[in-house]
């Protein structure tokens, strides 16, 4: 008897560990990002901590200092996108851009947040020069303009505590215009490489 319960012991506690290290898998697998509307590899590193994620995607591992830092490299969530689409959850549909190529060397990143105000800003952004552009524009919201119109409104709820127009106040300019796409930190910083993704000849589309 001893020794059975000895046994179910050892299964339990090798669940235990397969149960703990199972996101720790997840969150190191390789991601597509875009930089200078190439598509890239964006590798996050494996690591214990707590993991850095927008909906059902885990963009790595959290960094301790959450606080953005001018040595590290920008990584842009861009809500909405069409690079990354949910069946279940289309709210978290986003594109990845990064500012830079790291030549096979772990970097650290700073998380930026960036929501399309502008109901009418269809552009599906794979740059941060085209990024940072929209961001510059402005745009005056029409007269029953309210949160609902925001495309991506959800996330916005949900990462910035935006629930109504008159939270925005604080992102108008001068004249009560609202940038086209508003960038906020998400005060998230994860480890990664990013690199141009290697080709094979098995890689390549088949000839018709």
């Amino acid at each position: 008897m001893l020794t059975s319960i000895q046994k179910l012991a050892k299964v339990w506690i090798l669940a235990a560990i397969v149960s703990f290290a199972a996101p720790l898998q997840e969150g190191a697998k390789p991601l597509s990002a875009y930089h200078e509307n190439e598509v890239v590899q964006f590798a996050p590193e494996a690591g214990t901590r707590h993991t850095a994620s927008l909906g059902p995607w885990t963009l790595g591992r959290r960094l301790n200092e959450g606080k953005p830092l001018d040595k590290r490299l920008n990584l842009y969530v861009v809500i909405p996108g069409k690079q990354y689409h949910s069946a279940n959850n289309p709210e978290y549909d986003h594109n990845l851009v990064v500012n830079a190529l790291t030549h096979e060397k772990a970097r650290e990143w700073d998380v930026f947040w960036c929501f399309v105000l502008d109901p009418k800003l269809t552009d599906d952004f794979r740059s941060e020069h085209d990024l940072l552009a929209a961001a510059q524009q402005s745009f005056f919201p029409a007269d029953l303009f309210d949160v609902e119109d925001i495309p991506g409104r959800e996330v916005l709820r949900e990462k910035t505590d935006i629930e109504s127009l008159s939270d925005l106040k604080r992102f108008r300019h001068k004249d009560r215009s609202l940038p086209r796409v508003l960038i906020v930190p998400a005060h998230l910083a994860v480890s990664a490489t990013a690199e141009l993704p290697n080709v094979t000849p098995d890689d390549k589309a088949p000839s018709h």
